[in-house]
């Protein structure tokens, strides 16, 4: 398993377990305290930095090639992933007050650092995942 896999797992395994815990939460406390309460659930996605410290703890390979060409197409594919994933998002995020709120409905500006911060996982979040498929992609005697 190369290092970018071992990162990618990190990534996506502390991601996920900081949504999961995030959500429940918010679904918890929304059922005891309300809405604007709620919200404070989503402190637990700070679980997701685990993945961000991946790079500094798992250690490069020792073989005598580190990337090889199908490395850098693996990588390519999965920068254009997560910027498809993050194009996506910012469709989705920008109708949705619309479809749930109407059409003369306002939201807070304070809400939009929020927006970039959800942009920025969903594309590192996208790019991991897709640099984990390809990899899986390859037969029993690649690996």
């Amino acid at each position: 398993m190369s290092q970018i896999q071992k990162i990618a797992w990190v990534f996506v395994v502390s991601t996920s377990a900081a949504l999961i815990v995030s959500l429940a939460t918010v679904g918890i406390l929304y059922y005891y305290a309300g809405m604007p309460k709620a919200l404070a659930g989503f402190s637990f996605m700070g679980i997701a930095g685990l993945g961000g410290l991946a790079p500094l703890l798992i250690r490069k390979d020792a073989g005598p090639v580190a990337v090889d060409e199908r490395d850098k197409q693996i990588e390519k594919n999965a920068n254009l992933a997560g910027f498809g994933a993050v194009y996506l998002f910012i469709i989705l995020v920008s109708f949705a007050p619309i479809a749930i709120l109407g059409e003369k409905a306002s939201i807070p500006v304070t809400w939009l650092p929020g927006l970039l911060v959800g942009a920025g996982l969903c594309q590192a979040y996208a790019f991991f995942v897709a640099i984990l498929v390809q990899y899986g992609r390859g037969t029993k005697d690649e690996q």
